[in-house]
């Protein structure tokens, strides 16, 4: 039976290797960003991309291996005591080793999001649209619609 609880344990080292990388993507995206270069960008996110997926693959399995331990529903933070006393102590440590992951990897990305959305914001007002019209600052109309009546 302590097969199932040793995998999960395991599960939760693979998926704090995974945050930590993650985390690193991230942070080269938010330096990429801050220096415009947005090849760097697409590309980190490229790799954002085959994260998600493997995230996803790692949500069945832990979904599947929570089932079949009977602890559907329980938070990470209770993992530890819901598991046979001899693996209480290698619990305790993992979930809080990929917990500690997860609280890294989501401020790392939360702060390269403020930085795209500031960037995206800069980009806006660039645009030609976002930008003043000169005529319309000294309260005249366009050139196009002047008229000369001197005929």
């Amino acid at each position: 039976m302590s097969g199932i609880y040793e995998d999960y344990l395991q599960y939760l080292a693979d998926l704090a290797d995974v945050l930590d990388q993650m985390t690193e993507v991230t942070k080269v995206k938010n330096k990429a960003a801050k220096a415009g270069d947005l090849v760097a960008v697409e590309e980190m996110m490229k790799k954002e991309q085959v994260f998600s997926m493997t995230l996803r693959g790692m949500d069945q399995k832990r979904d599947k291996m929570l089932k079949e331990m009977g602890l559907e529903g329980v938070p990470l933070s209770k993992l530890a005591e819901n598991y046979p006393p001899e693996l209480f102590d290698q619990a305790r440590k993992a979930a809080e080793h990929a917990a500690k992951r997860f609280e890294v990897f989501h401020r790392t990305s939360e702060a390269a999001r403020v930085t795209m959305e500031c960037a995206l914001h800069d980009i806006e007002r660039m645009m030609p649209e976002n930008q003043p019209v000169p005529h319309r600052d000294k309260g005249e109309p366009p050139p196009r619609m002047k008229t000369d009546f001197r005929a």
